[in-house]
C-alpha cells in the first residue's frame, strides 16, 4: 500500500506541471499574437494545399481532390478575414469564450491535414497505395503543416495542442485502419514528433511571454524617466503657483529671443509687469488667497496673449512678456491696454472679492536695447516711472529714462571707483535727550563728495547701488568704518552711546549678508550696547521681505535696538509695530517742520508720542533746526532730538571732540 501511495504520488507530480502548462488561460499577448499570424498561417495552408493537388493529381481522384481543395480555400479565405477584422482592435481581455473560440480556430485550420491522411491512409489502405496520391508525399506535408500551425500557435499552447492532436490522430488512426505494415513506427514516430512539437511550443511561448515581461517592465522603466525627465523640468522651470516659466527659464528664453533676432532681424518687445497693492493682498487675506490671485493673473494674461508669446513668474508678484510681434510703441501699447483691462476685472477668491491692478514698463528689442540684461534693466526704469506716474499704466521707455541711464551708469562707475579708492565716508550726527541735553548717540550717514567738490545725495546713489548689484559691498563699506571708529572712541576713552546704522531694504532682503556684518562687529567686541539698527517702511514692504519680521525678532534677541525710520509718512507704519520688535520710532522731519505754524503736524506728532508712551517705545524727532520745535517737542513729550539744532553731520574726527567737550562739561 505505501509503494502504491509513493507511485502515485509520483504520477501526480509529473502530472501537475503538464495539467497547469497545458491549463494556463492565454493573456491578451497571447491572443493578439495568434491573432496577427492566422492570416499567413491561412495563406500558407491554402498554398500548400494547391502545391500538394498539383504534385499529386490523379483524374480518379478529382472528386476527392476539387472539394478538399475548395474546402480548404474558403476555409483560409474566412479565417484570414476574421484574422484582419480582429487585428484592427487589439484584445484587451481574454474570455473562456475567446479561448474557446482558439480551440475552435485551430481544430478548423488542421481538418484538411487531418481529412488527407484519412483518405490517403485509412480509405485506400495499403493495398492501393497510390490511390489518392504518394504516402510519403502525405506525410511530408502533414509533418510541414503540423511544424507550421504550431508555430503560428505557440502562444496559445492548448490551441496549438489541439492542432497537433488532430492531425496526429488522423495519421496514426489511418494507418492502424489501413493496415499499413509502418503503423507501429509511424505511430511512434508520431508520439514522439508530437511530444517534440509541444516542448517547443511550451518552451517557445514561455520564452514570448518573457519577452513581453521584459519589453512592459523596460517600457514601464522609460515611462518612470520620461515622467521623472518630465518632472525634472517642471521643477527646474516652472513655476508651481501659475504653471508659468519662472525667472530661470524666461531669462534663457529671452537670450533666445535675443539671439535669434540678432541672427534674423525683426524687433519684438519685453513688458515687466508688478502688480499693484499684492502685498495688501497677502496681509490681508493671507498668502493662500495671494497665490490663488497670481494664478488667476496667470490665467488672463494666457487668455489675453498671442499662443506664441512667452510669459514668466520672475519674482513675487512680477511677471514678464516677450511680445514675439510686437515691435513698435502703437502695437506695444495696444496689447498692454488690453492685459490692464483684464486685469482691472475684480475677481473672485475663496469667497471674497479682490481687486487687482498691474503696473506695465516695456522695452524694444533692438531698439532700446539688444542684450537680455539691458533690456530688463531699461524695462525696470520704465516700470518704476509707471508706478511713480500713479500706477495701473504701461510707461516705455524712452529718451528720458535713456539720459537717466546714461546718468546711473555714471554715478555706478563712479561709485565703483569710490570704493575702491576709499572716497566715500562717514558722518555722524548726534541724538540730544531733550530732557536734560545729554547726547544719547548719532546716526551714521554715509557722504559722497566727487573730486570736482560736487556732494552726491546719498538717497540717489544709494538706490543705484541697490539696482546695480553694489549695495553689499557698499553696506560692508559703511559698516567697516563704524565699527572703525567705535573702537577708536573706545579707545580715547569716549562713550559715544548707541550708533544708529541705516540698514537699507535690500539688505533685509539679504538677510545672510546682513548677519555677516553682524557677526563682524561682534568679532571686534561690538554688541547691542554699541549699535543700534535704523530701518524704513521699505524693509518691510515690497518682494522678498516675507521673513523679514523672523530676522528683525533674531537680531532683536541678540540684543540689537530697532529704530523705525521716517514714522507717520508710510501707509502701515501702525501695523508694522504691531509685527516687530521696535525700540525706537522717528519722527519725520517733515512734521516737525511745521509745528510752529500748522495744528495738523501738532496733532500728528502729539499722536504719534503718545503711541510710542503706551507702547513703551522711544520717541526720537529729526529734523529739529529751532529752539522753539525743541521747546514744543518736549512739551508734547517726545524724549529725543536730532538736528541742526545741535549739530550738523559732522566727521569721526569731530564727533570725538563734541564727546570729549560734553564729557568735561559734565565732570
Amino acid at each position: 500500500m505505501p509503494k502504491i501511495l509513493a507511485v502515485r504520488q509520483i504520477f501526480r507530480s509529473l502530472i501537475a506541471p503538464i495539467r497547469a502548462v497545458l491549463t494556463r488561460h492565454p493573456s491578451p499577448e497571447d491572443v493578439n499574437s495568434v491573432v496577427s499570424g492566422t492570416a499567413f498561417g491561412a495563406f500558407i495552408t491554402a498554398l500548400n494545399a494547391v502545391i500538394y493537388v498539383i504534385g499529386a493529381f490523379d483524374k480518379e481522384e478529382v472528386s476527392f481532390l476539387a472539394p478538399w481543395l475548395g474546402a480548404v480555400v474558403v476555409l483560409c479565405a474566412v479565417l484570414s478575414w476574421m484574422s484582419i477584422r480582429s487585428s484592427k482592435r487589439a484584445v484587451r481581455r481574454v474570455s473562456k469564450r475567446t479561448a474557446r473560440r482558439l480551440m475552435i480556430t485551430s481544430v478548423l485550420l488542421a481538418l484538411p491535414w487531418a481529412a488527407l491522411p484519412i483518405h490517403v491512409f485509412a480509405l485506400h489502405g495499403a493495398g492501393d497505395p497510390h490511390g489518392a496520391g504518394e504516402p510519403m508525399l502525405v506525410m511530408v506535408v502533414s509533418t510541414g503543416m503540423l511544424a507550421g500551425g504550431v508555430l503560428v500557435l505557440h502562444r496559445a499552447l492548448t490551441a496549438a495542442v489541439t492542432y497537433m492532436t488532430t492531425i496526429l490522430l488522423a495519421v496514426t488512426g489511418s494507418v492502424q485502419i489501413g493496415g499499413w505494415e509502418e503503423a507501429w513506427p509511424i505511430t511512434a514516430y508520431c508520439f514522439i514528433y508530437g511530444m517534440f512539437l509541444a516542448y517547443f511550443a511550451t518552451s517557445a511561448g514561455d520564452t514570448a511571454r518573457q519577452r513581453d515581461e521584459s519589453v512592459a517592465a523596460l517600457s514601464q522603466a522609460v515611462e518612470g524617466l520620461r515622467a521623472a525627465r518630465d518632472e525634472n523640468y517642471l521643477l527646474a522651470n516652472i513655476d508651481d503657483t501659475t504653471g508659468l516659466l519662472n525667472r530661470k527659464a524666461f531669462n534663457a528664453r529671452l537670450a533666445e529671443a535675443v539671439a535669434q533676432q540678432a541672427s534674423n532681424g525683426g524687433g519684438f518687445s519685453v513688458l515687466l509687469m508688478d502688480l499693484d497693492r499684492f502685498k495688501n493682498v497677502n496681509d490681508l487675506f493671507g498668502h493662500s488667497v495671494g497665490d490663488e490671485l497670481l494664478a488667476e493673473i496667470a490665467r488672463r494674461l494666457r487668455a489675453n496673449l498671442h499662443e506664441g508669446d512667452v510669459i514668466g513668474r520672475i519674482g513675487g508678484d512680477e511677471f514678464c512678456i516677450i511680445l514675439v510681434e510686437a515691435a513698435t510703441e502703437a502695437q506695444i501699447k495696444s496689447v498692454a491696454g488690453r492685459l490692464l483691462e483684464a486685469l482691472n476685472v475684480p475677481a473672485r477668491l475663496a469667497g471674497r472679492q479682490v481687486h487687482p491692478g498691474a503696473s506695465i514698463g516695456a522695452v524694444i528689442c533692438p531698439d532700446d536695447a539688444a542684450d537680455p540684461v539691458e533690456l530688463f534693466l531699461k524695462a525696470d526704469l520704465a516700470l518704476n516711472r509707471a508706478k511713480e506716474a500713479g500706477r495701473g499704466q504701461c510707461v516705455k521707455f524712452d529718451d528720458h529714462l535713456r539720459q537717466q541711464v546714461i546718468t546711473n551708469d555714471r554715478i555706478e562707475a563712479g561709485l565703483r571707483d569710490a570704493l575702491k579708492d576709499n572716497l566715500l565716508y562717514v558722518q555722524y550726527q548726534p541724538k540730544i535727550s531733550l530732557r536734560d541735553g545729554r547726547p544719547m548717540g548719532a546716526e551714521a550717514l554715509v557722504r559722497w563728495t566727487l573730486p570736482d567738490g560736487q556732494k552726491v545725495s546719498p538717497e540717489f546713489f544709494l538706490s543705484i547701488a541697490a539696482e546695480r548689484g553694489l549695495l553689499p559691498s557698499l553696506s560692508r563699506h559703511i559698516a567697516e568704518a563704524v565699527a572703525d571708529h567705535i573702537l577708536g572712541w573706545r579707545a580715547e576713552g569716549l562713550n559715544p552711546g548707541k550708533i544708529a546704522l541705516n540698514i537699507h531694504p535690500d539688505d533685509i532682503k539679504s538677510p545672510e549678508l546682513l548677519m555677516e556684518t553682524i557677526q563682524m562687529f561682534e568679532s571686534k567686541g561690538i554688541t547691542g550696547d554699541d549699535l543700534l539698527l535704523e530701518i524704513t517702511e521699505g524693509c518691510l514692504i515690497g518682494r522678498g521681505t516675507d521673513m523679514v519680521s523672523r530676522l528683525l525678532d533674531a537680531l532683536a534677541d541678540r540684543g540689537y535696538d530697532l529704530s523705525l525710520d521716517d514714522f507717520g509718512t508710510g501707509h502701515a507704519a501702525l501695523a508694522h509695530l504691531k509685527k516687530i520688535p521696535v525700540a525706537e520710532i522717528k519722527i519725520d522731519r517733515s512734521f516737525v517742520s511745521g509745528l510752529e505754524v500748522r495744528r495738523d503736524d501738532r496733532a500728528i506728532v502729539a499722536a504719534i508720542t503718545e503711541i510710542a508712551r503706551g507702547m513703551g517705545i522711544r520717541s526720537v524727532a529729526e529734523g529739529v533746526e529751532t529752539q522753539a520745535q525743541c521747546d514744543m517737542l518736549k512739551a508734547l513729550g517726545v524724549e529725543v532730538g536730532q538736528g541742526y539744532l545741535w549739530s550738523r553731520p559732522i566727521s569721526a574726527e569731530s564727533f570725538a571732540a563734541y564727546l570729549a567737550e560734553q564729557q568735561r562739561k559734565v565732570g
